[in-house]
């Protein structure tokens, strides 16, 4: 049970990070074309607040379940922020859906995915490919 858990876990948090790092991009585009946000972008910022809450489930699943971890309190609060960031922002902005609004979600979106990826190390959660002796090798 323990190694479903690590693979779900490894997978909703790169799942996650793609997902910051896509909606970044796509409120960047939005902001420089001098569009607003849509309702298509709010309903994906929502998507990425579940995959959040998703993420810290598994977290205290692992947790529940032995998973020793070094500093969990550490996992606790780097899943807090994520759950917290996108809709923080939204919150803060008031419902903004202009252009400037777009440019601040891009950011805030890209930094939660750069951070995801500091959480990854601190999480001891890797990708397959990142384990160490591990090759990318094609099978015939």
């Amino acid at each position: 049970m323990v190694n479903l858990l690590d693979t779900l876990a490894t997978v909703a948090l790169t799942a996650y990070t793609l997902f910051c790092f896509i909606l970044g991009g796509w409120a960047a585009y939005l902001g420089v074309t001098g569009r607003g946000l849509s309702g298509q972008f709010w309903g994906a910022m929502w998507t990425c607040t579940l995959l959040a809450v998703a993420e810290l489930a598994l977290f205290l699943l692992r947790w529940a379940s032995g998973n020793p971890f070094d500093r969990p309190i550490i996992n606790i609060l780097y899943s807090a922020y994520f759950i917290i960031a996108l809709p923080g922002t939204f919150a803060i902005l008031r419902g903004r859906d202009d252009r400037v609004a777009a440019l601040i979600f891009a950011g805030v979106a890209i930094f939660s995915a750069l951070a995801a990826i500091s959480y990854m190390d601190a999480a001891g959660v890797r990708p397959p490919l990142f384990e160490p002796g591990a090759t990318a090798t094609a099978a015939p």
